[in-house]
């Protein structure tokens, strides 16, 4: 399989000699080509025994069957890449027919190039013919929103090619998360509009731009993706302005920078709510850096300026972190020389000892790793009371896990309480959860809240006591309709059943694809009703715990055969009756003759 990569080599002086085999000058290539879509070949070029792939306009193709052929291919291909050059990955984002994959690999291919002059003519005319061809972008006017360019199938391409880095949000204007998003994101747009290295933020109504919306996998609002020449990447940084520009620096830069001034600590400081401080010398700075890659929403900077260290009140070698909440800062205690240790020391010293539970800072809590105690609490006496003993008991956890408190009247809270087995008439109360994202355990603190409580409670999951919480609505007393309804106690019970294939639905009540999905699902059972060796079932998933499944999202549904009850099989078939029947005909242990139903 040929390799793609680019093909071009820096060669000082217009010297078209460079390290690669195939860049000496008068040098043959042999190649062979194919046509992918109307106007766009690949060509495989292949020299001393290696091959490169690259994509090529049409109207370059006839020039490689004349007889100088492979000595013109390789002529123009490495030559010294100057500032009359053209670049591919810039012109394949004019070209609408090129797939998402296709143009990530477009992106990364051959450059084309003008040739440093004095050149024969008829280099300078392919020169020119190349820039026809490929076409240039001109000049497009993007309007703005709040400092946020907006973005249609017309401009796209357009500022794809401008901008080497652009963020863009993929919205609905209807969608809940977008709207609370939107003015944490112009913020963030104005202050990158303000950095040393600008990048713009743009945005794409993924609801009137379907075709967009497609090419880039939106499935869900807000999605974000961060494009740098041209190539895009999912961002994965938090919903806060200061979080956003925070990732896009890190993502344009160094993995730390380097201060020698007090004025540029200074300036560091002022522009970083989060700032990690790195007073040593490049051993110790190597474990430093490894870790500043890991983490995506934190600026890291060293220095070796003794007068820094002195500002920070640290001798030398030591790594100091500043934050805006509870101690303000902290020094790290742990072996310079582990990256590992690192990360973990500013892991936990970006969020504050308790964290107010909101759509803001919902993603950090949970993409965190460490456990994460909930205080739920109505905002009344005993909410109050019950939040003072948190903030009691909080320093004795030395940051082991994660603290939050929420409430129960906005609907963030109710999600919440809904996802971890809360009921209203419990408040104040807590629960104590692990792995969030994925197979979930719940542990319920069972007293009232106080700072002894609390503490006993986590000392009591750190050593093991705790019982998994496992929530279940009552047995129905009979079952309605061709869908049986699991609840969290039978679950067990029906889905292992060694005689039975067993297809669930995971649903929420409030789901729109779940309400959507309903009267097929329905008609899928109806049709296996007589079937003896397979149940159609369902369970509410956020009225029911069941253990060792991994709910990612709803519906989410699963597939048990009978001969193999331990590993769950994901349906992944379209949602519409017949690809349901084919389905199970197929995946059941005991089929069940689709022709026959």
């Amino acid at each position: 399989m040929s390799t793609t990569r680019s093909l071009v080599s820096g060669c000082p002086d217009g010297d078209v000699t460079s390290d690669r085999p195939w860049a000496i000058s008068g040098s043959m290539a042999n190649f062979s080509r194919s046509t992918l879509y109307d106007g766009l070949q690949r060509v495989i070029v292949e020299l001393d025994g290696v091959q490169e792939e690259v994509l090529v306009d049409d109207e370059l193709g006839p020039v490689l069957d004349q007889p100088n052929g492979g000595r013109l291919w390789a002529r123009m291909n490495y030559t010294q890449a100057d500032k009359s050059g053209f670049h591919t990955d810039r012109a394949e984002k004019t070209w609408p027919y090129l797939t998402s994959t296709e143009r990530t690999a477009a992106a990364s291919v051959v450059q084309f190039v003008a040739m440093p002059v004095p050149r024969p003519r008829s280099w300078l005319s392919w020169s020119i013919l190349l820039w026809a061809t490929l076409g240039v972008a001109q000049d497009t006017e993007f309007p703005e929103e709040d400092g946020v360019l907006v973005l249609t199938e017309k401009n796209f391409r357009a500022a794809l090619d401008k901008y080497n880095y652009i963020l863009v949000e993929f919205y609905a204007p209807w969608c809940g998360h977008c709207k609370q998003f939107a003015p944490e994101y112009a913020e963030a747009a104005q202050q990158m509009k303000q950095a040393s290295q600008p990048i713009p933020l743009a945005k794409v109504d993924a609801t009137a731009e379907l075709k967009l919306a497609e090419e880039y996998g939106v499935r869900g609002y807000p999605t974000i993706r961060l494009f740098i020449a041209g190539r895009d990447q999912e961002y994965t940084g938090g919903r806060t302005a200061q979080s956003v520009v925070t990732w896009l620096l890190k993502k344009a830069g160094p993995p730390a920078i380097e201060l020698q001034t007090v004025e540029a600590a200074e300036a560091f400081e002022k522009e970083n709510r989060l700032a990690v401080f790195c007073f040593c010398e490049q051993a110790v700075r190597e474990a430093f850096e490894k870790a500043a890659r890991q983490i995506e929403d934190v600026m890291f900077a060293y220095s070796t300026a003794p007068a820094l260290a002195s500002k920070y009140q640290v001798n030398m070698p030591t790594i100091k972190m500043i934050f805006p909440h509870d101690e303000q800062s902290a020094t790290f205690s742990g072996d310079l020389g582990s990256a590992e240790e690192i990360e973990t020391f500013v892991k936990n010293y970006r969020h504050p000892m308790i964290t107010d539970f909101t759509g803001e800072t919902a993603a950090d809590l949970f993409g965190d790793g460490r456990p994460i105690l909930f205080l739920f609490r109505d905002k009344d006496d005993k909410g109050t009371a019950a939040e003072k003993a948190l903030q009691a008991a909080a320093p004795r956890f030395q940051r082991r896990l994660l603290l939050s408190v929420a409430g129960s009247s906005e609907p963030m809270d109710q999600r919440l309480m809904d996802y971890v087995s809360v009921e209203a008439e419990e408040l104040p109360t807590a629960r104590l959860v692990t792995e969030p994202q994925g197979t979930m355990s719940k542990y319920r603190l069972e007293d009232a809240v106080s700072e002894t409580s609390l503490m006993s409670f986590v000392a009591d999951f750190e050593a093991g006591r705790l019982s998994k919480y496992l929530q279940s609505e009552p047995v129905p007393s009979s079952q309605k309709g061709p869908v049986y309804t699991l609840v969290g106690s039978t679950f067990e019970s029906i889905v292992k059943d060694p005689a039975k294939d067993v297809l669930v639905k995971f649903y929420a009540p409030w789901c729109g694809h779940c309400k959507k999905l309903e009267p097929v699902y329905n008609a899928v059972a109806k049709k296996l009703e007589s079937v003896p060796t397979i149940t159609i079932a369902k369970i509410d998933a956020t009225a029911n715990d069941v253990n060792g499944v991994d709910i990612e999202g709803f519906p989410t549904i699963k597939f048990w055969r009978a001969d193999n009850k331990e590993q769950p099989i994901d349906y992944d078939g379209d949602r519409d009756i017949d690809s349901f029947l084919s389905w199970l005909d197929e995946k059941a242990a005991r089929p069940f003759g689709r022709s026959e139903l």
